[in-house]
């Protein structure tokens, strides 16, 4: 145990402590859910100078999705890149930022960092099951800056179930197309000052894909969740709350895609080479919170670790040094005889066409201490409510790669060969980070002014093994410290018309890479827009993202090789700038109410400078990318609209999302097949039925149309989105 390691350790059980968006008390002892959200509620989100956007529970029920990305895209600003059509692993880009493992998103639940390791590896591969969550928040803009590390694009913040005032418990059970298995369960109550919440879930499928052998390529999740709170009330209030987590998930999930002709011919084939793909992981959390509130001042605090660990056997490529999977996808007929081991076609003839099946095992630990002062006064008339926030934190991941080549039969079956074992990376990457922001938002009559400055101070060390004697051959150490500031404002035109405009730095942190002159990803981002609640709520928000310098990293998912992984490359200036709309409005006819709603984001984002795309971070491996070349997986125009019928006890929803086509790879001008992912649309419905009063049944019909399209070819070849599926569940609370 190091320094700073000891420092957390004897430091969290003083500060022992809480957080007060995740779940104060009003003094009538009721559950106050503006205190729940960190955006401060629905109201509070009108009025904001940085764009924000709620989901509460109403919203998230609609549908009954269970993944993260069918959910955002009823968000404006939201670019993603789908993977498995579960959501299992989420690809999340705001603002254009790169969508891969939505490792330039800031993830929370409840306020805490959710990712595995958010200083040392961004990459999300843990991503908190929002089945279980009660609301999903956004944001973007200048408030970005109260939520690092990673500014540039926005944050998400996931809200954990609060604990009920009464007793109540519900029971929720789902079956649908492929086997699909929900079963979610809580019970929770308040007795006297204690109160706590139990909660359990599982959900399953076999999965929507045929491998050439057989098989299933499903999933199994599972999650338990406990809650308990104590409080103290007066005139200065205490809670103290203790959450306690355990999640784990078993999937057949590849990274293996199709060539472009067998996605035609059947887009939800799988090759036989990918027989052995297998993820598992578990994940453990654990949060300590305490608030303390007055009239004038509220602070509060949190401690929290998370653990993560996983195992990944997937397909990494050939024993080849020349020939690539993306080779034998790219140009089967070329490389016929690769691609024909990896169908199972053709048996592996040479020790080159052996296959190389590794486990990615890595082992994660996220921890540390937060706390925020808030506290509100008036001074020559103008209403501050001051906001001051530090945070210390460390993060690990431990990396232990290791490799077995396979021979690959006729029919498909595989052989491990003997004396072909060997360890790929032995490798530890640890962050130790100091956060501190202050935040004044200042109402100034109709106007509403927010000032503030975030600074971040990183020392992240990556230490590497030698593979065949595990002793350290070499330690690269990366300090960075940089200061955030940030301006917002908007005004009340009148009682209808409100406008925003804000100013920013953005940041994402750069990670030890073997390069002495890899730096951060920074950026000056401006935002400008109104709000009008006339008819509905219509905010329409334009901005641009300036980077003095755009940053990505290599990763297998997206199709680097696995001795390059983790490495970071800077790719110069860029631009990215667009468009986002959103409009909400209930339509009241007689007995009837239909809820209607629509977003719209219009987004460009464009290299500044011409560079040598040396490892594919940016687009195609070896690619020349010139100045004025358009990001990949960034689609110029993205829609979702929703409209309902609700009446007596029935309610009907359907969901329309449309996007145009975008790009694999960097270019420019019109989109080649090859590197093209074309426009699509999907029609979701759903319906539910009041049976009792605490018992309802529902149905949701994803994919109305039976649409096949295509999300992705990254990493190695073409893959589906979901296909038609049908479910039926009932609710029962108790």
């Amino acid at each position: 145990m190091n320094n700073r390691q000891l420092k957390i350790v004897l430091i969290a059980p003083l500060l022992g402590v809480f957080s007060l968006k995740a779940v104060a008390q009003a003094s009538n002892d009721q559950v106050d859910l503006n205190k729940v959200y960190i955006t401060g509620g629905a109201d509070e989100v009108l009025t904001k100078p940085g764009s924000a956007v709620l989901l509460d529970e109403l919203e998230l029920e609609k549908f009954e999705y269970t993944d993260i990305h069918r959910i955002l895209n009823a968000v404006p600003g939201v670019n993603l890149q789908e993977e498995d059509g579960y959501g299992l692993r989420p690809n999340i880009g705001l603002r254009g930022t790169s969508p891969e493992r939505s490792k330039k998103v800031t993830v929370m639940e409840d306020g805490v960092l959710a990712g595995p390791s958010p200083y040392s590896a961004p990459a999300a591969y843990y991503f908190p099951n929002v089945s279980r969550m009660s609301a999903v928040e956004v944001f973007k803009g200048p408030s970005t800056i109260q939520y690092g590390p990673a500014t540039v694009g926005g944050a998400i913040n996931l809200v954990s179930r609060h604990i009920p005032y009464a007793a109540e418990g519900e029971l929720d059970v789902q079956y649908g197309t492929d086997n699909y298995q929900r079963v979610n369960v809580y019970q929770g109550q308040q007795v006297g000052d204690f109160s706590y919440l139990v909660e359990g879930l599982r959900v399953s499928a076999d999965g929507f894909k045929d491998l050439d052998t057989g098989g299933d390529t499903g999933f199994v999740r599972n999650d338990a969740l406990i809650k308990t709170q104590w409080q103290v009330m007066g005139e200065t209030s205490h809670v103290f709350q203790l959450k306690l987590g355990y999640a784990d998930e078993s999937s057949d999930e590849t990274y293996l895609g199709l060539s472009k002709a067998d996605f035609n011919a059947d887009p939800f084939r799988r090759y036989a080479a990918s027989q052995l793909d297998l993820s598992e992981w578990q994940h453990t959390q654990f949060q300590l919170t305490h608030t303390m509130e007055t009239s004038e001042l509220a602070i509060s605090t949190d401690v929290y670790r998370n653990n993560y660990s996983r195992d990944w056997f997937k397909l990494n490529g050939f024993n080849s040094s020349s020939i690539s999977i993306l080779d034998a996808i790219n140009d089967p007929i070329t490389n016929s005889s690769y691609y024909n081991v990896l169908t199972g076609a053709a048996a592996s003839s040479s020790a080159q066409e052996q296959l190389r099946i590794g486990n990615n095992g890595r082992e994660y630990v996220s921890q540390g201490i937060q706390t925020r002062f808030n506290q509100s006064f008036f001074t020559s008339g103008a209403v501050h409510s001051v906001e001051v926030g530090i945070r210390l934190h460390q993060d690990t991941v431990d990396s232990f790669h290791t490799e077995q080549n396979y021979v690959m039969a006729v029919g498909g079956s595989l052989t491990a060969v003997a004396g072909t074992f060997k360890t790929s990376v032995d490798s530890e990457i640890q962050a130790n980070a100091l956060a501190l922001y202050i935040q004044d938002e200042i109402e100034l009559g109709d106007s509403t002014i927010t000032v503030g400055v975030r600074n971040e101070n990183i020392e992240t060390t990556k230490s590497s093994f030698g593979t065949l004697t595990g002793t350290l051959e070499s330690e690269e150490v990366l300090t960075q410290s940089v200061i955030l500031p940030g301006v917002g404002v908007f005004r009340k035109m009148n009682q209808d018309l409100g406008v925003l405009a804000g100013i920013y730095k953005g940041f994402t942190a750069a990670t030890p890479s073997g390069n002495s002159n890899i730096e951060p990803e920074f950026s000056t981002n401006y935002e400008m827009g109104f709000r009008y609640s006339g008819l509905g709520q219509l905010e329409v928000v334009g901005f641009i993202n300036d980077y003095d310098q755009f940053s990505g990293s290599c990763a297998q998912s997206q199709g680097c090789d696995s001795d390059i992984a983790g490495t970071q490359a800077n790719a110069g200036s860029a631009l990215v700038f667009g468009l986002e709309a959103g409009w909400r409005h209930r339509v009241e006819l007689n007995a009837y109410t239909v809820p209607v709603s629509f977003t719209y984001t219009y987004s460009n984002g464009q290299f500044q400078e011409d560079f040598t795309d040396t490892n594919g971070v940016f687009g195609e491996k070896g690619q020349e990318i010139k100045s004025g070349y358009e990001l990949g997986y960034l689609p110029a125009h993205k829609l979702n609209l929703q409209a309902g019928l609700n009446v007596e006890k029935w309610a009907l929803n359907a969901s329309l999302l449309y996007q145009t086509e975008m790009r694999t790879i960097s270019g420019e001008g019109s989109i080649p097949d090859a590197e093209k992912v074309p426009a699509y649309g999907v029609l979701d419905l759903s319906a539910t039925y009041q049976v009792l009063a605490d018992l309802e049944v529902y149905g949701a019909l994803d994919n109305v149309l039976d649409e096949t399209y295509l999300v992705s070819s990254k990493p190695y070849g073409y893959r589906p989105g979901k296909p038609q599926s049908v479910n039926f569940g009932v609710k029962y609370q108790f």
